[in-house]
C-alpha cells in the first residue's frame, strides 16, 4: 500500500480549506441581516398552520433579495422589537414611530413604505353611537388596543374618560370585540382594512377616518448608514416601477378614500 508523507496530507488540507473559505464566507456574510418581526395578525404578520406570512414578510423578503443578503426573521411580542434593535440583536423593524422619537433612541427611519395610521374598529351594530370622531374620543366604553403599540400610545393620551383595555395583539382585540368584551378596537388602518376586503364580514364595521397621521418605515440603528442608503434607494427603485404598490395591493386590498 502507497503511504503518504503526514506533511503533503496537511499541505493538500490548507490548500482545500484556503480554496473554500472565500465561499464560507461569503454565506456567512449573506446570512447576516436580521429582520425583527411581530406576528400581531393580518394582514402584517401571523402564522398560518405554523408558517409566518403577511405583508411586513413579503417586504423583508422582497428587501433581503435587492439586498443579496440571506433573510432571517427573528419574531418577537412588540413591545421587545425596538430593544432588540437597540441592543444589536436584530438588524431591522418595520414601525411607525415618530422620527422624534426614534432620533432620542438612537435610530434613524428609512424613506416610507406606506402612508397609514390608527383607526377604531367596531361592532356593525354599534354604528350609531361610534359614527363620529368626536364620538370615539369622548366615549367611556371599553377601548381594547395592543400593548406597547401606536394604538396604545393614542388611546394614553387622547382618551381619558375612557375603559383601557390592553390586549396581547391584533388576534386578540378582534376576538374581544366579537365576544362583547370591549367596544371599540384601535389598532393599524391596515388592520381595519383588511376586515373591511373581506366579503364575508358582516359582524364588524372599520370607521374609515384616521385618528393619527403615521409612516411605515423601516427602522436601524443610526450607525447603519450605509444600509439606510440602500434600503431608500431600492424603495425609489421599487415606486418608480409600481412593485411597492403590488405588493401592498396583495395584502390591502381594499382603497380606502380618507376624509380630511
Amino acid at each position: 500500500m502507497t503511504r503518504f508523507p503526514i506533511t503533503a496530507i496537511v499541505s493538500v488540507a490548507l490548500i482545500v480549506l484556503v480554496w473554500m473559505s472565500p465561499f464560507v464566507g461569503a454565506d456567512e456574510d449573506r446570512a447576516s441581516l436580521r429582520f425583527g418581526i411581530s406576528a400581531g395578525g393580518a394582514p402584517m404578520a401571523f402564522f398560518d398552520h405554523g408558517v409566518l406570512r403577511g405583508l411586513e414578510v413579503d417586504l423583508a423578503h422582497t428587501l433581503a433579495d435587492a439586498l443579496n443578503t440571506q433573510l432571517r426573521l427573528q419574531e418577537m411580542p412588540q413591545p421587545r422589537l425596538i430593544d432588540a434593535l437597540r441592543g444589536g440583536r436584530i438588524d431591522l423593524v418595520l414601525s411607525t414611530l415618530p422620527e422624534t422619537d426614534l432620533r432620542a433612541l438612537g435610530l434613524v427611519a428609512s424613506a416610507t413604505l406606506l402612508s397609514t395610521g390608527q383607526m377604531a374598529l367596531i361592532r356593525a351594530e354599534d354604528v350609531a353611537t361610534f359614527g363620529r370622531l368626536l364620538d370615539i374620543v369622548t366615549t367611556g366604553a371599553r377601548v381594547g388596543y395592543q400593548r406597547g403599540s401606536a394604538g396604545a400610545r393614542f388611546v394614553q393620551a387622547n382618551l381619558p374618560n375612557a375603559e383601557r383595555v390592553p390586549v396581547i395583539d391584533a388576534t386578540w382585540g378582534i376576538a374581544a370585540l366579537r365576544a362583547g368584551d370591549i367596544d371599540l378596537f384601535i389598532h393599524d388602518a391596515t388592520t381595519v382594512w383588511a376586515i373591511a376586503a373581506d366579503p364575508d364580514e358582516t359582524d364588524l364595521l372599520g370607521i374609515f377616518r384616521p385618528l393619527t397621521e403615521e409612516r411605515l418605515v423601516w427602522v436601524m440603528r443610526a450607525e447603519d448608514e450605509v444600509l439606510g442608503r440602500n434600503i431608500n434607494r431600492i424603495i425609489r427603485a421599487w415606486r418608480e416601477s409600481g412593485s411597492l404598490t403590488a405588493l401592498i395591493n396583495r395584502w390591502i386590498r381594499t382603497q380606502v378614500e380618507i376624509e380630511r
